[in-house]
């Protein structure tokens, strides 16, 4: 007798029992494959061979392990609390489940946040340190515990901790400083300290000892003092005091920081200074209607008296004027400035001590008084000019524009005809027959000024002059009675485009002109007719309008008789004229001859007239014939002829026309090599390619049963083509055509053939026969079948089904070449059947009878040894083992495995293992041996155990001692960081990597460049990952960074680099040279930092120096450097640049100082040549003398010529010349008179240059 058992999830009835065993002889079953969670229902029945008898079901069961997780561990608390690390501790749990805890794992979270997991691997110990935090957040902890039956519940969540650094009592205040004393009182400062203690300093301190005595007073009990400035009041004259300060935060008073002299109560005589404010130094421009405000500090002890003057007369209060004292500041105040107001204005401070005084210039902006002289000349129909002279008075600043009106008497607005004119200058448009008045007004940056008026309108008219004489006449064209005659017309009309003309002519003969028309013609050409043959005639012909008539322009004597030309026919084209079918078709033939020919159009080889066709149409004029033939078609192509005859001969040409159209159909397809899903096809070019080569074939077949076209190929090249993939037993109808650049043409269709052969597919094989069988696999073989179909075997198809299961099912998706199988992947005490099938080039053939029903089970024994045992890790201390499962567990799955370890150094008497797993069942394929001494060599064994017992152990191959094992630091750097990254300016930059290595290695960020050094970024490290994260980024953050790792096992970097887009830096060299009282040139470098985009253009800006605002002078210059007009003389200004990119304005450069408007000054430079600079010239007497001098100063110098001293003036033979910087003194037929020294004096104000040369004139006469 046996026993069936079975099993069946209780939550799906559904399914059918699942067989567990069915030849059991014992009354005990272990049920494997179950799944965590899930609840079952076991039966079992009894079998005999008469029969099954009844089940017997068991109760709902739930499989579980039979251990159960811990319970939650005790709240955590924290404590050694840092900015950005604490120290967690917590109690073990109440109950450990019935398995030893194997470790913790220890989350946190923001307050609100979510739940991050702190520790990678789970916690031995109770205590846990938590790094990476970010100070100042406040973080809630909670603990799990882990044991072999999973994890428990998460402890009780933790208290609020909040991450900062330890408080304590601040450092001393540095760089105290006694700034000012008195008789009463001492003023006295300070800076913060280096350290606040990790609080914010909540203020300070001040402690004062006097002379000879030890104690040390507050002097503010009641507040702290919040500034780094203080006052200690109530000194005793003539005192000696000593003065200390502390820092004070939330813990106490620091420690303290004293004066380093002491200080003596008494009063200072200091003379007056005068130190007139930025805003109004030396020169301050306001406009009118403003506010005038000059403002000074004043120095002195005691308290000086102030007095202010405007142009040396002393001011006093007044409605507009105000002076304030609020020592030492002092200000006058000038309320609604007027012009009036501007001049020279002085501030005089006196005391005991002294006095002191300085100046201000104030210039009073107001728009321009009227300007002068407005008159208008040049007037025409249809302009006129209208100039002006500038106004007395600029309001204070330079006149930028001029603003022109313009109206008629009989209206009373203005129109403008120019708001920014800047020349006093300016044409006007009018209308003809119009009155005008006009009216300017001057304007500057203040505004515009009162207008100026013409008094008497003026009117609109152009002056009619004659016009130009007719220009070209010539003769077109001549006959036996006639002439025609062309011209042009004159260049200038005389101010009227009413022009007409007058043709006369005049036989050779005769004396007096005919008019050859009526009144006046218009147009430029005449015939002139009514002319006898052969006679002579001369023509002319003049210009009239308004203003008068012009000058007659004659032409040459003419015979007057018909021309005889020669026959010419010129065809325009070149080559084969070709023209798509359908297309109009166009030839154009030029002529030449007189008389004037007969031209007719033929067809070459074609007897009909080609004149009667409707399509065709022939245009003939004096000089040309054309040709135009509508809807071309093929037939059309062809040679056409043209032939033209008159009274003197004839002349012919002709045109070659190829008319393109879609190819004909093609000849003689044939069907051959029909197989079972192939064939080919075979056929002959067409008769006509349609004018132009043939490109492709287009094959298509249809099924006789569909009627339906497919194409099978559009692109074949040749005249024949195979065709597949065809379906053995249909009928198949096959149709061709040829296609051309114009298309494709007509089709051609195939008779119908049907697609077979003489082979077949093969036999079915004999049964198939399990030659081993296995828990999960099972062997299969057979043999080939008798009939092959008359083609070889090319493998066979292996199909599975379990006994009672109608649907077989392949074991693999390609056929198998031999004739056995090892068949895996069954379900263990199933039934299962086999049966082939054989293919061949043909198909696949039909498939064998079954194989018998086989169960595929095993018996139960221990498991095999582990393999690949290794050692994968070591320290000074401890080795970690790995090893694969055992190939074989011995039909019943590996519950654990057992590690042990023994000396290599004892006897073999004395060799026992040593269990190093004791505390828990080792589950897993990895255990880490502790506690071993590295002088000390160890061999290990493991062995697998299943519910049968123990299996064979493996042993390591060789004895091994535990030993550090140093790892070369690597870094896993993000395939797009390596790239390089771009960030937006005010966008964080965030750099990561991971970084590995043994020991830990040291990691480094860096900044490639002068510092060196990451001064603005956070730096995390959280277990294998590296964050260096800049919170708010600008340019000054591009460049290349690198992430360095240092350990005794080597060391290793990566470079990133990084690029912000912003705005440009400011420009570098900025410096304005060759300044004069009206320019200047500025030059400056690009900026060393272009923001990570190229700088499009630059801005360049000026202001005066007693103006805070700047003025725009250009924004869009291109160049580093630019030349700058309109500079006020005597102005100092200064300038700035700015470099734009695409994101906008960058930081402004100002030129380090102010340039002043004026000219400058230079010294005279100046030298004499002549005769390749001879210090000692001989001359032969009546040669001609030049000297030259090349003079050089700022302003030019006056240059003045010498012969032994005295001055020499321009007379009749001495001639003196000046070209820019060169001077020329002539001499023309010199004598023995004119050797002496010559000088050559240059004077400017700057001072005086001279240079002088020796003439020595000889008797002979030679000229040089």
């Amino acid at each position: 007798m046996s026993y069936i058992v079975e099993k069946k999830d209780s939550k799906r009835p559904w399914e059918p029992w699942g067989v567990m065993s069915s030849e059991s002889i014992s009354t005990q079953a272990k049920i494997p494959r179950l799944q965590k969670g899930r609840e079952y229902i076991v039966r079992i029945r009894a079998e005999n061979k008469i029969g099954i008898g009844a089940p017997l079901e068991s109760p709902p069961t739930t499989a579980k392990h039979m251990f159960d997780p811990p319970s939650s561990p005790g709240p955590p608390t924290a404590y050694d609390i840092t900015e950005n690390a604490m120290t967690l501790e917590w109690e073990i749990p109440l109950s450990d489940g019935g398995s030893p805890v194997s470790g913790y794992i220890v989350e946190r979270r923001e307050m609100t946040g979510k739940w991050i997991r702190v520790n990678k691997t789970p916690v031995l110990d109770v205590r846990y340190r938590v790094s990476g935090l970010f100070e100042g957040n406040t973080y809630e902890f909670r603990v799990f515990a882990e044991n072999i039956a999973g994890i428990s519940e998460p402890s009780p969540v933790s208290d609020p901790f909040k991450a900062t650094r330890p408080i304590t009592k601040p450092g001393p205040p540095s760089n105290l400083k006694l700034k000012d004393w008195g008789k009463s009182y001492a003023d006295i400062v300070w800076t913060k300290p280096a350290r606040d203690g990790g609080s914010p300093v909540l203020g300070y301190v001040v402690e004062c000892q006097k002379a000879g005595t030890s104690q040390w007073n507050k002097i503010n009990k009641d507040e702290l003092i919040k500034q780094c400035t203080f006052r200690v009041p109530g000194l005793i004259e003539g005192t000696e005091y000593r003065l200390r300060v502390r820092a004070t935060n939330k813990i106490g008073e620091g420690e303290p920081k004293e004066l380093a002299e002491t200080v003596l109560a008494k009063d200072i005589l200091v003379p007056p200074e005068i130190m007139v404010d930025a805003s109004c130094r030396d020169h301050l421009t306001v406009r009118a209607g403003q506010t005038i405000t000059l403002a000074a500090r004043i120095k002195g002890r005691p308290d000086p008296e102030i007095t202010w003057t405007k142009d040396a007369r002393v001011l006093g209060r007044d409605k507009r004027t105000e002076m304030n004292k609020n020592f030492p500041f002092v200000d006058l105040v000038i309320r609604e400035a007027t012009r009036a107001d501007y001049g020279k204005y002085a501030i005089q401070a006196k005391n005991v001590s002294g006095q002191a005084q300085a100046t201000i210039i104030v210039n009073v902006l107001d728009t321009p008084g009227q300007c002068r002289n407005l008159k208008t000349t040049y007037v025409t129909k249809d302009s006129c000019m209208v100039s002006w002279e500038n106004p007395e008075d600029n309001g204070g600043t330079e006149i930028t524009n001029y603003i022109i009106e313009i109206r008629q008497p009989s209206q009373r607005t203005w129109s403008v005809i120019s708001n920014d004119c800047t020349k006093r200058l300016i044409k006007a448009p009018l209308m003809e027959n119009c009155e005008y008045l006009f009216r300017v007004s001057a304007e500057n940056k203040c505004g515009p000024g009162p207008t100026t008026e013409t008094r008497t309108a003026i009117m609109a008219v152009d002056p009619v002059e004659k016009p130009g004489d007719p220009e070209n006449l010539h003769i077109a064209d001549i006959g036996k009675t006639f002439v025609f005659l062309k011209w042009k017309k004159p260049d200038y009309d005389g101010g009227s485009r009413n022009l007409s003309y007058h043709v006369e002519r005049k036989p050779k003969e005769a004396e007096e002109w005919e008019r050859l028309h009526k009144g006046a013609i218009k147009e430029t050409y005449f015939m002139a007719d009514r002319c006898i043959e052969n006679q002579i005639y001369q023509f002319r012909v003049q210009t009239k309008n308004e203003g008068g008539e012009s000058n007659w322009v004659n032409m040459a004597e003419i015979l007057v008789k018909e021309d005889v030309i020669e026959l010419q026919i010129d065809v325009k084209l070149e080559g084969v004229l070709a023209v798509k079918a359908g297309d109009s078709i166009k030839i154009e033939a030029g002529l030449k001859g007189k008389p004037q020919p007969e031209v007719k159009w033929l067809k070459e080889n074609d007897t009909g007239d080609i004149n009667k066709n409707p399509r065709l149409h022939v245009d003939t004029g004096v000089d040309f014939s054309k040709f135009l033939m509508t809807n071309a078609k093929r037939e059309d192509s062809g040679k056409y002829i043209i032939t033209a005859t008159n009274a003197i001969g004839s002349c012919s040409a002709h045109a070659v026309l190829n008319v393109l159209d879609k190819p004909g159909p093609v000849r003689n397809l044939e069907v051959s090599g029909i197989s079972v899903d192939r064939c080919k096809l075979t056929w002959e070019l067409p008769e006509d390619d349609g004018g132009c080569d043939i490109m492709n074939y287009i094959l298509e077949k249809c099924e006789t049963k569909r009627m339906v076209w497919s194409v099978h190929s559009a692109a074949i090249i040749t005249n024949s083509a195979s065709v597949t993939r065809l379906v053995e037993g249909n009928k198949y109808i096959f149709r061709v055509r040829a296609e051309n650049k114009m298309g494709a043409g007509p089709t051609v269709e195939s008779d119908a053939v049907v697609a077979k052969t003489q082979f077949s597919r093969p036999g079915p094989p004999d049964p198939p026969e399990v030659t081993r069988v296995a828990k999960e696999e099972m062997t299969v073989s057979w043999c080939p079948p008798e009939n092959d179909g008359g083609k070889t075997i090319t493998g066979y198809i292996l199909e599975r089904k379990e006994q009672h299961a109608i649907r077989w099912s392949p074991v693999t998706k390609s056929p198998i070449p031999q004739t056995h199988m090892n068949v895996t992947n069954l379900i263990p005490n199933h039934e299962y059947q086999f049966r082939v099938k054989a293919e061949n080039e043909i198909g696949l053939g039909e498939p064998s009878k079954p194989s018998r029903a086989v169960i595929a089970k095993v018996a139960l024994e221990p498991p095999g040894p582990p393999t690949n045992l290794k050692v994968i890790d070591s320290t000074t201390t401890s080795i970690t083992l790995r090893w694969v499962k055992p190939d074989s567990d011995g039909g019943a799955p590996i519950i654990g495995y057992v590690v042990e370890m023994k000396h290599k150094l004892l006897k073999k008497a004395e060799e026992t293992w040593k269990r190093c797993n004791v505390a828990a069942q080792l589950t897993v394929t990895e255990f880490t041996v502790t506690s071993l001494d590295e002088q000390m060599e160890y061999e290990f064994r493991v062995s697998a155990q299943n519910q049968v017992g123990m299996g064979n152990p493996t042993s390591l191959k060789e004895a091994v001692s535990p030993r550090e094992i140093l790892v070369t630091p690597e870094i896993d750097l993000d395939a797009n960081l390596r790239k390089g990254i771009t960030v937006r300016a005010g966008c964080p930059i965030r750099l990561f990597a991971t970084v590995r290595g043994r020991p830990a290695p040291k990691v480094t960020w860096r900044r490639m460049g002068i510092d060196n050094v990451v001064r603005r970024a956070r730096v995390d490290l959280i277990d294998t990952m590296t964050f260096m994260v800049i919170a708010d980024s600008t340019r000054d953050d591009s460049g290349k960074y690198s992430l360095t790792l240092t350990s005794p096992a080597g060391e290793k970097a990566v470079f990133v680099n990084v690029k912000v887009l912003d705005t440009p830096g400011p420009v570098l060299g900025l410096d304005a040279v060759d300044v004069t009282m009206t320019s200047c040139e500025l030059t400056w470098s690009p900026p060393e930092c272009d923001g990570g985009s190229e700088v499009t253009h630059y801005i360049v800006e000026k202001r005066e120096i007693d103006r805070k605002t700047w003025g725009t002078i250009k924004n869009d210059v291109k160049k580093t450097s630019m030349k700058i007009s309109n500079l006020i003389a005597g102005t100092e200004y200064y300038f700035r640049v700015i470099a734009v990119n695409e994101y906008g304005d960058g930081v402004p450069c100002v030129t380090p100082r102010s340039y002043l408007a004026s000219d400058p000054i230079s010294k005279c430079i100046c030298f004499i040549k002549c005769i390749y600079y001879l210090k000692m010239l001989p001359v032969k007497a009546g040669s001609n003398v030049c000297l030259e001098a090349e003079v050089f100063g700022k302003p030019m110098p006056k240059v003045t010529w010498k012969r032994n001293g005295e001055v020499l003036k321009a007379a009749e033979g001495v001639e003196m010349k000046q070209k820019r910087y060169l001077f020329q003194l002539e001499m023309l037929s010199v004598t023995k008179k004119h050797t002496g020294e010559y000088t050559v004096l240059a004077e400017n104000a700057s001072g005086s240059k001279t240079n002088e040369i020796s003439l020595t004139i000889l008797g002979k006469k030679k000229c040089i």
